[in-house]
């Protein structure tokens, strides 16, 4: 690595924006830049997940408009096609470079506790205070469709209610920020990854057949998801062995991993021949052609400072992106342009995304220039 902008962080948190002097062994410059570009990326990819819907309700209530045919299969190209191997790339970078970095375990913890504990805690917090805000100011301004959008439910809550809506433990198993599910088990995974690491060290094959059966049979290991173990223990394995992932994805060729990935793809999707198999199949194909995709966007210098810059505000745009921004621009995309026919149903699916991608990007700037500090401290910086 030759500078700060090339160093690579576990994707969904930036705190080890700057580690090229903290590395105990140097990242190549290419696997490096293949991280820091794939970053954003992914992030899009979630973001576009998280606003599938192939049902919406209309203004009003009552009345639901279906998807049309075509914009269905669009859907579930993306979002539950390309979109599912996303999750994946970020356990396994996050779990490489943290192996890959060989720090104490006290030293590792601290920088957790400030890149991933500290937002995991303050983010929920935010959107309770912000859905406050737009409840009272709904009240006050008699605005009826915001109704919806904003509450104060947390005043009600028991102590109990309050430890599963932040940890998605007991209750319905929902956190109360939903997509934070990832940056819970990866708190799990990073406290434990000794244990993981001796496991490995002791046991190679029983260790990688262990993980193999959890993720392929949807073991319930209750604590965390199948694949945020199996995902996590290859980054893991990444680290401590001489195979390079994106060395290994860039020797398949297009030609031969496409097929295999829309094949499975129709398989889930146009036969219904749902298992976690084909799931974890596909979401494994997936996995490998968004790792050989990192080659080609590191090829155009510009693209990839492009990628970089946006790169900074990818933890942002994942935390802010499913409550805050999804309700309030789909509540207002509704109430401008009703889903009235197939096209308009369409045209919120690629809509909203956009916009979800570049308020909660552009948000990030803004708070980044006014706050700098608060910007690092919900950034995990």
């Amino acid at each position: 690595m030759e500078n700060q902008e090339n160093c690579s962080t576990p994707v969904m948190t930036t705190e080890t924006a700057g580690c090229a002097a903290v590395l105990k062994k140097k990242l190549s410059d290419e696997t490096s830049k293949k991280i820091a570009a794939i970053r954003i990326i992914l992030m899009i990819l979630v973001v576009s997940a998280h606003n599938n819907y192939n049902e919406l309700a209309l203004p009003g209530g009552g009345a639901v408009f279906n998807q049309s045919v075509f914009g269905k299969w669009v859907q579930l190209l993306i979002s539950d096609g390309l979109a599912r191997g996303a999750v994946p790339v970020f356990f396994a970078i996050s779990a490489f470079l943290l192996y890959y970095k060989k720090n104490s375990y006290s030293v590792v913890l601290k920088k957790k506790a400030k890149s991933i504990f500290l937002p995991f805690i303050l983010w929920p917090v935010v959107n309770m205070l912000f859905f406050a805000a737009v409840k009272f100011i709904a009240d006050v301004a008699h605005i009826g469709f915001l109704d919806g959008v904003g509450n104060y439910d947390f005043l009600t809550w028991t102590p109990k209610e309050w430890f599963s809506n932040f940890f998605g433990y007991g209750g319905d198993g929902i956190l109360y920020l939903s997509h934070f599910w990832f940056l819970r088990d990866l708190i799990i995974l990073t406290i434990i990854s000794p244990v993981l690491s001796l496991l490995y060290d002791k046991a190679k094959v029983l260790y990688v057949a262990a993980i193999i059966y959890i993720e392929f049979a949807g073991v319930f290991t209750y604590f965390i998801m199948p694949e945020s173990l199996f995902y996590f223990s290859v980054g893991m394995i990444w680290a401590k062995s001489d195979f390079d992932i994106f060395e290994l994805a860039g020797k398949i060729k297009w030609y031969e991993i496409i097929p295999v990935f829309l094949g499975l793809w129709l398989v889930l999707w146009k036969f219904q021949r749902f298992s976690v198999t084909t799931v974890t199949l596909m979401a494994f194909a997936d996995f490998l052609m968004l790792m050989k995709f990192s080659q080609i966007l590191i090829n155009n210098e510009k693209v990839y400072n492009v990628l970089v810059y946006f790169s900074t505000y990818s933890f942002f745009l994942y935390a802010v992106h499913i409550k805050i921004l999804r309700a309030i621009i789909r509540t207002v995309w509704i109430k401008v342009l009703p889903m009235t026919n197939g096209f308009f149903c369409l045209a919120e699916y690629f809509g909203v995304t956009i916009l979800m991608i570049a308020s909660g990007i552009g948000l990030g700037i803004l708070l980044k220039k006014i706050c700098p500090p608060l910007f690092n401290i919900l950034n995990g910086r």
